[in-house]
């Protein structure tokens, strides 16, 4: 009998006569025990060996070793026999570089630079940048390694200008994330990440050193720093039968995800001007890409918008509020009477920094300017919005907000608006909604 054969014994006694799972389901069970002890490579039992440790048929051996095959604990050699496969290395869905991943898990990470090129970003990449399309991106393709094994091939595209000069330093085990620090001050905060299964093809397969058609986890990541900025867009092949992802998943109360932070809303003051215009400009970056022209998009600058939010700040004829986040703004208001009717109130803007977005901050500073305008339920609120601004728009129509038929295009902006009024109505005030990212003035 082979090394593992030897452990049968001990966990036959896992299977228990008159359970109401079905037998192979205890055989699998009673093997995923065996197994916990067995160095990956160990050869398992022929499946007559164990239809006479645990009394079963071999059709249920063969489902039960079937079901370990998916499950990617074991393999097969045609000829040689079946073998317990390596564990998988499990990695947190947190903001990490794949070296700080690897290392907090005892594994020695390394990487192989494949390619390294400019080229334009095109809609795609410069949407998820903040580009234009015709604007140049870095193209940086690596293979990451764990324990010298190739784990995936990962694709990074960042914004050309802005990192020039960081292909110089590019080596087969450079970090990114500490080049951005270190050589730009750049320090990322947040990301946006989606998962999804493909299969290998032959380029992958080669670099992987799998098999054609084998699972892969396909990561999209978009990374943005800590003013908002989107700094880098990666795509990532894992090899399925190595790799899996563990997240922490907690229930919204109400239908509503949970702040992370308390977020107070005050009054704006004008040293809060460089963050308003740090604010705006990020939510255009991130969310008005093909609502707006691109040009108008790309000649947005901070310094310039910095004066136009202390005349904001200052005029009397509306007012403003930011989302304070820990003494960081990371969002602003400005509403005051309608000027075309001031029986009406009306909110002249309403901008989230993109890496708040889905903490309830633009929830809490909409119904804080309901409140304010309308605090008896008895006036009516407007507003102007980007035509295709779907998502502002889905939102203030969770509040009551409704179209009424009026258009505008103004000449600074170039796009098609729509005026939308909120009926008073003390419900409206409480209805839950998602947040918005943006919402045009």
């Amino acid at each position: 009998m082979n090394a593992a054969g030897d452990l049968v014994n001990e966990t036959t006694g896992l299977m228990h006569e008159g359970t109401s799972a079905p037998k192979y389901q205890n055989v699998h069970d009673a093997l995923v025990v065996m197994m916990e002890s067995l160095a990956p490579g160990t050869a398992m039992p022929t499946e007559r060996e164990l239809c006479l440790q645990f009394a079963v048929s071999r059709a249920t051996v063969r489902q039960a070793l079937g079901q370990l095959e998916i499950e990617q604990r074991i393999y097969r050699r045609q000829g040689k026999g079946t073998f317990v496969a390596r564990p998988k290395i499990e990695q947190s869905l947190e903001l990490m570089s794949h070296t700080e991943g690897m290392r907090s898990r005892g594994i020695t990470p390394s990487s192989k630079l494949i390619d390294v090129r400019r080229i334009p970003a095109g809609a795609d990449v410069g949407a998820r940048l903040g580009l234009s399309p015709k604007s140049e991106v870095l193209r940086i393709e690596r293979l990451r390694l764990a324990d010298d094994d190739p784990i995936a091939i990962e694709v990074v595209f960042l914004n050309a200008e802005r990192f020039d000069g960081i292909t110089a330093e590019l080596g087969d085990n450079a970090s990114l994330y500490q080049l951005f620090s270190s050589n730009y001050g750049v320090e990322l905060a947040s990301a946006e990440e989606t998962i999804e299964a493909v299969i290998a093809e032959g380029r992958e397969a080669g670099l992987l050193r799998c098999q054609l058609g084998m699972p892969l986890l396909m990561l999209s990541r978009r990374t943005l720093d800590v003013e908002g900025q989107p700094i880098e867009f990666v795509r990532s092949l894992y090899r399925g039968d190595r790799y899996r992802f563990q997240t922490g998943l907690r229930r919204p109360l109400n239908g509503v995800a949970p702040k992370v932070d308390p977020c107070l809303i005050r009054s704006a003051q004008l040293e809060d001007a460089p963050a308003l215009a740090r604010v705006f400009v990020s939510a255009w970056r991130g969310g008005y890409r093909g609502v707006v022209d691109d040009e108008i998009i790309d000649s947005l600058r901070e310094d310039k918008i910095t004066g136009w939010m202390e005349k904001l700040i200052v005029a009397s004829n509306a007012h403003t509020v930011v989302a304070d986040v820990n003494g960081d703004v990371v969002g602003f208001a400005r509403y005051g009477d309608d000027p075309e009717d001031p029986r009406r109130g009306h909110l002249h803007a309403l901008y989230v920094q993109p890496d708040v977005a889905g903490k309830g901050v633009g929830k809490t500073l909409l119904n804080h300017v309901l409140s304010s305008l309308d605090p008896n339920s008895s006036r009516d609120v407007t507003l102007w919005v980007f035509e295709q601004n779907r998502r502002a728009r889905g939102l203030y129509e969770s509040l009551g907000f409704a179209l009424d038929g009026g258009q505008r295009v103004e000449d600074e902006w170039r796009a098609p608006e729509v005026h939308m009024r909120r009926a008073a109505a003390k419900s409206a005030l409480t209805t839950p909604a998602s947040n918005a990212l943006t919402a045009s003035s």
